[in-house]
């Protein structure tokens, strides 16, 4: 009976308004006559039990309207909520970005005061083919077409890269340290003992080697290796990376150690060629 009136409550309170005075006048009760018989007083309970009724039903329908507001209410901060941690969320990773961006920058600009002999041309690192056997980075120069040739060094902050093997125009691609073909003339800058720095080419390490280190130089992992200078336009003392292995030696003049590069290739974006030194 409760959802019959909940579905038709409407007309049911309309046509309650219309017969209710007509009850009252003909159930006839005053203050006078307070006796109104038995069919006054079923009337009259007839309209209070239908009252009641009404005043629930009222009532049932205003609790119910009001949780639908507020549901509404919390629906709408929900959304704006969402929107708001969207907007934030945005915002951060914009913020970070800027940051490393700083970092990246400033780390630059640091290499650059730290190293006034050398003239450095900046760099950004466009495309990277690195496979086993080809360790290629491509960068768009910045003003450096007519400057940059062959076998230039490229250097970051954190060490050297490698040597430009190709110029196009305003691009150029550079031969990482770790490339087979690579060969850099280094030194153990501890003790000064001399070798070549080659590509090892593995597919899943950026690792190189040096060949040509005598088996009576004692080296051991964690000795930094540096550039010697002593060939093309390499500068001295370019941190090139550090030991983490001693090959087993074998009979003969030679040893060889592994080399983990001083930079991380993965993450390079900036860069610098060095051009040229002061006084040479």
């Amino acid at each position: 009976m409760w959802d019959l009136f909940l579905r038709y409550r409407s007309p049911f309170l309309v046509l309650l308004l219309i017969i209710q005075p007509l009850v009252l006048i003909l159930g006839g009760r005053s203050a006078e006559y307070p006796q109104t018989g038995v069919f006054g007083d079923a009337v009259l309970r007839a309209i209070s039990d239908t009252q009641n009724l009404a005043y629930q039903g009222l009532g049932g329908v205003s609790q119910l309207w009001d949780r639908y507001l507020r549901l509404v209410r919390v629906n709408e901060e929900n959304e704006r909520l969402r929107r708001e941690i969207a907007r934030l969320q945005e915002e951060r990773v914009r913020l970070l970005g800027v940051m490393q961006e700083n970092a990246r920058l400033r780390a630059l600009v640091g290499f650059q005061v730290s190293s006034p002999s050398l003239q450095l041309l900046a760099a950004h690192v466009i495309a990277k083919d690195i496979t086993p056997y080809f360790r290629v980075i491509r960068l768009r120069l910045d003003l450096g077409e007519g400057i940059v040739r062959p076998d230039m060094p490229v250097v970051a902050p954190s060490g050297l890269v490698g040597q430009v093997s190709t110029v196009m125009g305003d691009y150029c691609d550079v031969r990482l340290t770790v490339d087979p073909a690579s060969a850099i003339d280094v030194l153990i800058q501890r003790n000064r003992a001399r070798g070549v720095l080659r590509g090892n080419g593995h597919e899943n390490d950026y690792t190189a080697r040096i060949a040509y280190l005598l088996q009576r130089d004692q080296v051991e992992p964690g000795d930094v290796v540096v550039t010697s200078g002593m060939a093309g336009e390499m500068p001295q003392e370019l941190v090139v990376g550090t030991i983490i292995e001693v090959l087993q030696a074998e009979p003969g003049l030679f040893q060889e150690v592994v080399v983990r590069p001083a930079v991380d290739f993965s993450r390079l974006e900036e860069v610098f060629v060095i051009t040229g030194q002061e006084g040479s």
